[in-house]
C-alpha cells in the first residue's frame, strides 16, 4: 500500500485559507465597503445621484465595493439622454465609488412638435436635457431628421471658424426640406441697427466659399438696400 504524502497539505490549507479570507474581505467585510460616492464631470450631480439612488440593485453606504454592479449602474446613468458616457471606478484604499460623467455638447436647439425643447450634437444626434444652454442658437426645423441637423451643425461650425460676426449677429436660423428632398439652410442677420438681411445658404455645401461671396456682395454699393442674399448657387448668387 502506498503512503499518502502530506508534506504539501499545510501549504494547500494556507492557500485555501487566504483565498477564503480575501473572498470574505471583498464580499462581506466592512473594511472594503463603500464609504463615499464621488460624482465628477457634470453640472447636474443631483440628477446623477438620483440615477444612483434608483439603480437596481440599490447601492448603499457600507455595501462591500466588490458587490457594486458597476455595469448596471453605468447603464442606469446612461438613461439620461444628456450624458454621453459614464465611467465607474472603485477606490479600494479609500472606499470610494467614483462616477465620472461626460455631458453631451449641443450645437443648437429646436422646438419639437409636442412643444418640448430638443438639443442636438454636431453629429445630429438628438437629446433632451434639463440643462439650459443660453449660448446656442435655436433653429426652426421643418425637417427634424439627423441629416438635416448634421447640415445645421456643419454650418454653425463653419460660421464660428470663418465669420464669427455673422454668428454673433444672427437672429434666427431655418432649415426647410422641399418635397423633392432639397434642403435649404437660412438665417437672418442684423448687419446694422436698421437693417436685417436673410441669407440662404442652400444645402450646406461649400459654405466657406459662400461666406466669402456674401462678404463681398454685402459691401457693394448696388446691394446697399438688399434684404436677401441667396447663395444656393454660389456661382450665380441672387440679391434682392
Amino acid at each position: 500500500m502506498k503512503r499518502v504524502k502530506i508534506a504539501h497539505f499545510p501549504g494547500i490549507a494556507l492557500t485555501i485559507a487566504l483565498i477564503s479570507l480575501l473572498a470574505y474581505l471583498l464580499g462581506w467585510s466592512s473594511l472594503l465597503a463603500v464609504r463615499t460616492i464621488s460624482i465628477t464631470g457634470t453640472s447636474e450631480p443631483a440628477l446623477i445621484q438620483s440615477s444612483i439612488d434608483a439603480n437596481a440593485p440599490k447601492i448603499f453606504i457600507g455595501e462591500p465595493l466588490a458587490r457594486v454592479d458597476v455595469q448596471s449602474l453605468r447603464r442606469r446613468i446612461l438613461l439620461n439622454q444628456w450624458v454621453s458616457s459614464a465611467a465607474i471606478d472603485r477606490n479600494w484604499l479609500h472606499g470610494e465609488l467614483t462616477v465620472a460623467v461626460h455631458e453631451r455638447v449641443p450645437v443648437a436647439s429646436y422646438q419639437a412638435s409636442d412643444g418640448t425643447t430638443h438639443y442636438f450634437e454636431a453629429s445630429g444626434l438628438d437629446f433632451l436635457s434639463p440643462i439650459k444652454y443660453p449660448a446656442i442658437p435655436n433653429i426652426s426645423l421643418n425637417d427634424p431628421s439627423t441629416s438635416a441637423k448634421e447640415r445645421v451643425a456643419r454650418l454653425l461650425t463653419t460660421l464660428h471658424d470663418k465669420s464669427s460676426a455673422l454668428l454673433e449677429n444672427a437672429q434666427s436660423f431655418t432649415v426647410t426640406t422641399a418635397g423633392n428632398g432639397a434642403v435649404t439652410l437660412g438665417m437672418k442677420v442684423e448687419i446694422s441697427p436698421t437693417r436685417t438681411v436673410t441669407i440662404r445658404w442652400g444645402d450646406g455645401i461649400d459654405i466657406p466659399l459662400k461666406i466669402a461671396i456674401y462678404q463681398k456682395l454685402v459691401t457693394l454699393k448696388e446691394n446697399a438696400k438688399a434684404r436677401l442674399f441667396d447663395l444656393s448657387d454660389p456661382l450665380s448668387p441672387i440679391t434682392k
